[in-house]
């Protein structure tokens, strides 16, 4: 069972090799990984001076200079052949037996995740987690994800992966794992973590003007859901996704307001703390 990996690239000098080593080091050997520039950097020769010689990589580009994850993602979609499609960004690490767990769940119910480590990349301190911690496996439903405190990152069967929706740049794995969802009915989600999402400072989700941003995507993600294509989702699924897109940027207002107080702040650790409450609702 081979699993198609794309992974897109933009200033990616600094940790691609460690992304791409944590897919060398995966118990499945059978996976195949396409690097996708969004920057016209050459990445094939980048990897080749760094790490040697590794035959499962292949190397396309956007042709663009940060066009985004979601264009890069598409770029890559075609040239993922894989019985399986999942992603990685640059700046993150899988543990090695993600695959091994993953692949019987995701062959039974056509997808399959697990309750991601959210980590400070600077220095590797735990930040939180999507679910809070169990044992098992959780099977969500489009409820149940809507309620997380971050997205998940699928391993899905090839005849069930679809490209990045058009329009969507922010909160582009929300949509996608709604998407998802909406066509497998529930996600099974181990408890172990075996995707390690790393917080960057300066990416585009922890910037000074995020907050901003992420207003205007909810705001038109809401409006397509009640006015516009509903991203192809059932008319049930629809409303459900448009309550959690309300939550969502319920929360993203109050994070606006918090991280006015105190600029030091982050989304993670806000979103960590809202959590706690009871009915809490969140997740970019």
């Amino acid at each position: 069972m081979k699993v198609s990996v794309i992974v897109p690239a933009c200033d990616a000098q600094p940790t691609l090799a460690r992304a791409i080593e944590s897919l060398r080091a995966q118990t499945h050997a059978d996976w195949w990984a396409v690097i996708v520039s969004d920057d016209l950097f050459d990445y094939a020769r980048f990897l080749g001076d760094t790490m040697g010689e590794e035959p499962r990589l292949t190397f396309v580009s956007t042709g663009r200079v940060r066009s985004g994850c979601h264009n890069a993602r598409n770029a890559g979609f075609p040239f993922a052949d894989g019985d399986f499609v999942t992603q990685l960004d640059a700046d993150d690490e899988l543990t090695p037996t993600r695959f091994t767990t993953l692949l019987p769940l995701a062959e039974c119910h056509g997808a399959a995740a697990d309750n991601l480590a959210i980590v400070d990349d600077a220095t590797a301190e735990p930040l939180s987690r999507p679910m809070p911690v169990f044992d098992g496996v959780a099977m969500l439903d489009l409820a149940a994800f809507l309620k997380l405190n971050a997205p998940l990152v699928p391993l899905v069967k090839r005849s069930l992966a679809t490209p990045r929706a058009a329009g969507v740049e922010l909160s582009e794995d929300v949509i996608a794992n709604i998407q998802l969802i909406d066509r497998t009915a529930k996600l099974p989600v181990t408890g172990e973590a075996s995707y390690v999402y790393r917080v960057r400072t300066g990416s585009i989700a922890h910037s000074g003007d995020s907050a901003a941003r992420f207003e205007a995507a909810y705001t038109a993600y809401i409006e397509r859901l009640e006015n516009g294509d509903g991203f192809g989702v059932s008319l049930v699924n629809r409303r459900l996704a448009r309550q959690g897109l309300e939550a969502k940027r319920a929360l993203n207002r109050a994070f606006a307001v918090a991280s006015a107080a105190d600029p030091a702040l982050t989304f993670q650790a806000f979103a960590a703390a809202f959590a706690k409450l009871p009915d809490a609702r969140s997740a970019r």
